[in-house]
């Protein structure tokens, strides 16, 4: 078979191998700690999990199309109308929604700054489209650049807040400038901030939710992340009701699996779990800064539940370094970040590991 040459140049996402594999591989007896992946550390809550496990006896039924109690549940707890909101098999799925529905012309363009996160750059070339991709400044959206970027065949741009891999945040007095710069446009802004239950923790990270009222935005959100739902693939945008109805015409129907509708669901309910997601997290960060300044390691604030750090040394090297000792990370070296690895806030136990294997593996 033979297919386009856009789809002959498109390398598929590879994800690690499963942690058994490895320790069977490399001969690694004990647990190996994975903080690659930006998954909760603390898990699923266990309201989620006790929702699952009464669903189960409803999983040879088709689910809720529309996902009607979840939505209705979600609306209620944003205070918003339940048809500002559209779920989806994780934000993976809005993202090739959103390319499938506006931006359907061959000349459209799409714009970013990279690195950011990967599905942006995947998916739109499996569409064949015309991806611009800028760079970032200090690790962070360089909004200067985008700005002049804009022009009549920008159809979607991508604004990741907080951004992944670095954890940087682009304030809110940035995103209106781009708001605004394409409102006579025909031109979606779409807000990934699958990160959004971690970031608004700190003090100046600004709640962006008032900004779907714009008639040209999306925000997207996630139970992947915080919620520790991401292998129920659940995720969800809120729009004002057009930008939502076109997106609908194009979701598949039964999209959201009856598991993951009734986990999401009960995890709303559990603002206890999410507190202690946050505080976990905000007490690994500040530790591992710590480490990494004893250490004399660079890393970037982040606003996320991952850092991105520095070791002046071949990042590769110290990704197998650090597998070989039973702690998985993420090599940055693919990114262009040939020295910089990003590491997973665990709890604070898998921290201490990290920091341990690190200091071996850096001869500290």
């Amino acid at each position: 078979m033979k297919v386009e040459d856009y789809i002959e140049k498109l390398k598929p996402y590879e994800g690690g191998k499963p942690i058994e594999e490895l320790q069977r591989e490399l001969g690694i007896e004990g647990e190996i700690i994975k903080l690659a992946s930006n998954e909760n550390p603390l898990g699923a809550s266990k309201k989620a999990k006790e929702a699952i496990k009464k669903a189960t006896g409803k999983v040879y039924l088709y689910p809720d199309g529309n996902a009607y109690y979840l939505k209705k549940k979600m609306a209620a707890k944003l205070n918003i109308d339940m048809n500002n909101i559209i779920f989806g098999n994780g934000s993976d799925e809005l993202i090739e929604l959103i390319y499938r529905t506006f931006a359907t012309n061959p000349d459209d363009e799409i714009l970013y700054c990279y690195p950011t996160f990967i599905e942006y750059k995947i998916i739109g070339m499996g569409f064949n489209k015309k991806l611009i991709e800028l760079p970032l400044n200090n690790y962070a959206y360089d909004i200067e650049l985008l700005l002049d970027s804009i022009n009549d065949k920008t159809k979607i741009i991508f604004l990741n807040t907080p951004n992944n891999p670095t954890g940087a945040a682009i304030p809110k007095k940035d995103i209106n400038r781009v708001i605004d710069a394409v409102k006579d446009k025909n031109c979606l802004v779409v807000i990934d901030e699958a990160y959004y239950e971690y970031a608004i923790a700190e003090d100046d990270y600004e709640e962006l939710l008032d900004l779907y009222k714009e008639n040209n935005v999306i925000i997207l959100r996630t139970f992947s992340k915080a919620y520790g739902l991401a292998g129920l693939r659940i995720g969800y945008g809120i729009a004002q009701k057009d930008i939502i109805d076109y997106l609908n015409r194009t979701r598949p129907p039964f999209n959201v699996n009856i598991l993951a509708q009734e986990a999401a669901m009960a995890a709303i309910d559990d603002d206890e779990h999410i507190r202690e997601s946050v505080k976990n997290n905000n007490e690994g960060k500040e530790f591992l800064y710590s480490e990494f300044e004893k250490l004399g390691i660079e890393y970037i604030k982040t606003y996320a539940n991952f850092i991105l750090f520095d070791t002046k040394k071949d990042a590769n090297k110290i990704y197998e370094a650090l597998l070989k000792k039973g702690v998985i990370v993420r090599s940055m070296a693919g990114y262009g970040y040939t020295t910089s690895l990003r590491v997973t806030i665990g709890t604070m136990d898998e921290n201490r590991i990290f920091i341990e294997k690190l200091k071996e593996v850096l001869d500290v």
